[in-house]
């Protein structure tokens, strides 16, 4: 009995904080840091509404993780909210940019397979927001073209959202290769740790 009522306290203990670890971006745009310093390098810029996921506090920072990207970084606690901002003014259908875009990356894998009979980009997957993975041929990560032809698909799915955005490159057996993403100059290519 009295370990049922123990269970009983600790769950509702517990519970809190688990639910505690879900935040939103609270600001039109925020920005994601390398560390919890202003001046450190940016990750990538976030907007309103953006979940994220509390990994640790560090004064006026928060490490955060972004569930759908897999990228981690630091947010300053200012810039969160642990509630949904409402009536966020600018909603984007990003379901329909993604549609468009999937088709003009298809398309455009289509036309190089023609062209010089080399297979490249097999699948585009909606992440949701301005977040996508491209399945790449195998071989097409070995061409010395790749990182190129893969800034050009980025440059279509950045200017078919108008916003920040990210792609993750993965290869046919789902493994990450590399990610493009918007930095606060130009973008920026990250290396998988694979």
């Amino acid at each position: 009995m009295h370990n049922k009522i123990f269970l009983l306290l600790l769950l509702f203990w517990v519970t809190p904080s688990i639910s505690s670890d879900v935040v939103f971006a609270s600001k039109e745009l925020s920005s994601i840091y390398i560390e919890p310093r202003a001046d450190s390098p940016m990750i990538y810029p976030i907007e309103i509404g953006k979940e994220l996921i509390v990994k640790q506090s560090k004064g006026d920072w928060l490490n955060v993780l972004d569930q759908k990207t897999g990228l981690m970084g630091w947010i300053q606690k200012d810039f969160i909210s642990s509630e949904k901002p409402s009536g966020i003014s600018k909603k984007k259908d990003y379901n329909n940019s993604f549609k468009i875009f999937r088709e003009k990356v298809l398309e455009m894998s289509k036309s190089i397979k023609e062209a010089i009979s080399i297979d490249t980009f097999l699948e585009v997957k909606h992440l949701g927001g301005a977040a996508a993975v491209i399945i790449a041929d195998n071989d097409w990560f070995k061409g010395r073209r790749h990182a190129n032809q893969a800034f050009q698909v980025y440059d279509l799915w950045r200017n078919q959202n108008q916003s920040p955005s990210f792609l993750s490159f993965k290869n046919e057996d789902d493994q990450e290769q590399f990610i493009i993403l918007s930095g606060p100059h130009r973008p920026r290519y990250l290396k998988s740790s694979n």
